[in-house]
């Protein structure tokens, strides 16, 4: 205390003396307190989140997330990519990322490859054509709906800077989630009051298949005569030449030739992901497209409920069905690997990141399920009108609210419905012009959903 008053005193006495000299000392230490506070913040900035331009839904200007979010310094340096294709094979998590792909290309007002009229399919299961989907006076940047991977015509359509991605599942696990969707078993004539009907159906499935591929069964929703469901269905997905339609070149047999075209989808495509590695995945595919967090929450749909038991299947009955369908083991085999080389590329932080995802995507969960269970209303209680979600080394701060939650689902394909009307309203005359062209293609070319 008494320097401090010593200091005052001296000070008192230095103003009355030297007015002019104490002025100049006190503005020399404001110069110097400017200095100094350019230099740490702008010269070396802490790592603070930066601002990012509002994220705005549609024309009407409305808010899909509220604006108070912003981007870590970590993407600051990465720009957004915005033109992609991605594989949206049959069953695997794929309609839970159709969601994430329509929300991200709305929100922004992109172009999609969407199919025409009130189909869902483009074209699939057979190569898509220019028949098939809706046209666009704009070019596209994003096609994402089912398709089969038909490189000519998707490089024909696409920008140049058009990125490539997809993702496959476990096949034993695909096969379950497939026989249990498209009712297979019921179809196939294997009896459902039995302990174990998935066992019967691969201990005689060629038996159960040329059933199901018949002209004569019924209720086989979607799928041409002919066409396996149960057979390497992810690689003729991807395009690999496997006999269907029937007359075109099959190399299941070639093992060389199998393994060239698994290269060639390595060169082609930027991430193939892997469900049963979703959130590793998600975070890859974040960083390859420089997105934000925000853009890459999901809810889960179309999640199978089993009608029989997959808890205790026979090893034999799995290895029956490594052999039958060999050439999807194959394909997930080569990419399962290439996704982890890929993240032990990305450094020890890349885990971090990922459990970060999995806390703040739990938390929308919960709050979108607490949404959907009160159903759409006008206005929801105070204490449920918004979810924020706090800065982090990850993330910029954003909110969710009980609309934002609607568009992100539960139902994955509200939105790609809006902008199916949103693309027949605006490009009606386009529309006009494309189903007078003539449609030559056989019965069996084209696909019935």
């Amino acid at each position: 205390m008494g320097k401090l008053a010593y200091i005052c005193f001296k000070c008192q006495v230095l103003t009355r003396r030297h007015p002019i000299v104490f002025k100049w000392m006190v503005v020399s230490m404001l110069v110097y307190l400017s200095v100094t506070a350019y230099i740490l913040c702008f010269k070396y900035p802490m790592d603070v989140p930066m601002r990012h331009p509002p994220y705005v839904l549609g024309q009407n200007g409305m808010s899909l997330y509220e604006m108070d979010f912003s981007i870590s310094k970590v993407d600051s340096f990465c720009a957004e990519k915005t033109n992609f294709v991605f594989i949206k094979g049959m069953k695997c998590a794929t309609s839970t990322l159709l969601a994430v792909f329509y929300r991200f290309g709305y929100s922004r007002n992109l172009s999609f490859v969407s199919p025409l009229g009130n189909k869902i399919y483009l074209n699939w299961p057979f190569p898509m054509t220019r028949l098939d989907f809706r046209p666009s006076n704009r070019g596209y940047n994003i096609l994402t709906d089912h398709a089969i991977f038909t490189e000519n015509l998707m490089s024909e359509i696409m920008p140049n800077d058009t990125i490539y991605i997809s993702i496959l599942r476990e096949p034993f696990s695909h096969v379950k989630s497939v026989i249990q969707y498209f009712n297979i078993l019921n179809i196939s004539g294997v009896q459902r009051n039995i302990s174990d009907p998935l066992s019967v159906y691969f201990s005689s499935i060629e038996q159960y298949e040329a059933i199901y591929k018949s002209q004569y069964a019924k209720q086989r929703w979607c799928v041409p005569d002919g066409f396996s469901l149960t057979k390497n269905l992810m690689s003729h997905c991807h395009g690999m030449p496997l006999g269907f339609p029937p007359g075109t070149k099959d190399i299941s047999n070639d093992h060389a030739a199998v393994e060239s075209y698994l290269e060639h989808l390595d060169k082609k495509f930027s991430l193939i992901m892997i469900v049963e590695h979703f959130y590793e995945s998600v975070i890859l595919l974040r960083r390859l497209m420089c997105w934000a967090f925000k853009d890459i929450i999901f809810i889960r749909a179309n999640v199978a409920r089993y009608d029989f038991d997959v808890t205790k299947i026979d090893p034999h009955v799995v290895d029956i069905y490594r052999n039958w369908s060999s050439i999807d083991y194959r394909l997930f085999h080569y990419f399962n690997q290439t996704l982890w080389r890929r993240i032990s590329e990305q450094g020890p932080k890349f885990f971090e990141e990922v459990v970060e995802f999995k806390y703040v995507q739990n938390e929308i969960d919960v709050y979108c399920q607490s949404i959907y269970n009160l159903g759409k209303l006008s206005e929801y209680p105070s204490n449920i009108s918004k979810f924020v979600v706090p800065p982090s080394s990850w993330t910029g701060q954003f909110s969710v609210t009980p609309s934002d939650c609607w568009v992100l689902g539960p139902n994955s394909y509200d939105l790609q419905k809006k902008v199916q009307k949103e693309n027949d309203v605006n490009e009606a005359i386009l529309l006009s012009k494309l189903y007078l062209l003539p449609d030559n293609r056989a019965l069996n070319m084209k696909g019935l959903c």
